[in-house]
């Protein structure tokens, strides 16, 4: 035999051997193996259209693609109807005490999209929530024209009204000069409404209304500069924000984190352990017979962060935080310890995949 035959011989027993050994290695170490769970979007979207179990929301207006804003269940949770109870029990009893006029609650659990809402038809004034849809737009106009965080914008005396607040925390100053990423903290960390102002003034008025046909909500009142929104239409914001379908996601981690440093303490924050962190915005609104006083915010619990929404109406502005402290107690409560919002790697339900 040649040498060279010899070689290729002894070539083709190593690859023969090498073959074999991989084969049983691999068949002993995963024999007992799991295959790897689907992802949730993809189970969601082929249930979405198949059974017509989910509501799907996109972004129209391009040729080729239609991005993906969020996917929800169409029923509400199962799991969630004995809490829907507490709080509608909760909100009569202050209704009755003569504190409140009407409450709206909306909750959505992340990690399985369950959800359920009480009064989702009534329109409110989020008054200070919509200043998030006001960070959205900055951020979405950064995004087309990088730079617009660092242009500085000075605040000279208003020709318009400032409306004051109930809830007052710090304010840019006059004569002074900030940058647009500064003015965005004072507005939603301290929702200052001198830098709101400022920030109005400057706004792409464009960019601010496609936000809201891209996110599918009506648009009430914006003409007289009243608007309307409706429970579901406010947490839709702050909820687009966590699952960063419509900013990027270093600009979604930006506006999360101007949430988390909102300083107003009165309503959830006060019903929550110190341990548990939040990334929340609150507005008020109303005049000389009405008040309106709503907070919305991501909860952090365990592995199971959910949005909570809650909007009320009544006669005292001071006295309608005890009112959101009460509904976010009942809720914390009952989701920490559900079982239906706990993590089972082992279980046949969706999982969901994150990368790192």
């Amino acid at each position: 035999m040649s040498l060279n035959r010899k070689i290729i011989v002894a070539l083709l027993i190593t690859c023969l051997l090498s073959t074999y050994i991989t084969y049983i290695i691999c068949k002993n170490k995963f024999k007992n193996a799991v295959p790897a769970p689907i992802s949730a979007d993809t189970v969601k979207q082929a249930a979405s259209s198949s059974s017509g179990n989910y509501k799907v929301t996109r972004i129209d207006g391009y040729n080729y693609i239609r991005p993906l804003v969020s996917v929800e269940k169409e029923e509400e949770a199962a799991s969630l109807q004995n809490l829907k109870t507490s709080i509608n029990n909760k909100i009569e009893e202050y209704k009755k005490a003569g504190v409140l006029q009407s409450a709206a609650v909306y909750i959505r659990v992340f990690k399985n999209s369950e959800w359920m809402c009480i009064n989702d038809t009534e329109m409110y004034f989020p008054g200070s929530i919509i200043k998030v849809a006001g960070l959205l737009t900055y951020l979405r106009m950064e995004e087309a024209n990088p730079g617009i965080l660092n242009k500085k914008l000075s605040f000279e005396s208003p020709k318009e009204f400032i409306p004051n607040q109930t809830y007052n925390s710090k304010q840019i100053e006059l004569g002074k000069s900030y940058t647009v990423k500064e003015l965005l903290k004072y507005m939603i960390a301290y929702s200052d409404n001198n830098a709101t102002y400022l920030l109005n003034k400057n706004v792409d008025m464009a960019v601010f209304k496609k936000l809201f046909t891209d996110l599918n909500i009506p648009l009430q009142g914006i003409n007289n500069g009243n608007i309307k929104m409706n429970v579901k239409d406010c947490s839709m914001l702050i909820k687009t924000i966590y699952n960063s379908s419509y900013l990027s996601i270093d600009h979604s981690e930006f506006a999360a984190e101007l949430l988390a440093q909102c300083d107003f303490k009165a309503g959830m924050v006060k019903a929550l352990p110190a341990n548990i962190k939040i990334a929340h915005k609150f507005g008020e609104m109303g005049d000389a017979n009405t008040r309106q006083l709503h907070e919305s915010g991501i909860i952090y619990i365990n592995s199971s962060p959910y949005l909570l929404t809650i909007m009320t109406k009544g006669y005292d502005i001071n006295k309608l935080p005890a009112v959101i402290s009460d509904i976010t107690i009942l809720t914390y409560m009952d989701i920490s310890k559900n079982p239906e919002f706990a993590y089972n790697n082992n279980s046949g339900a969706v999982s969901q995949t994150h990368s790192k």
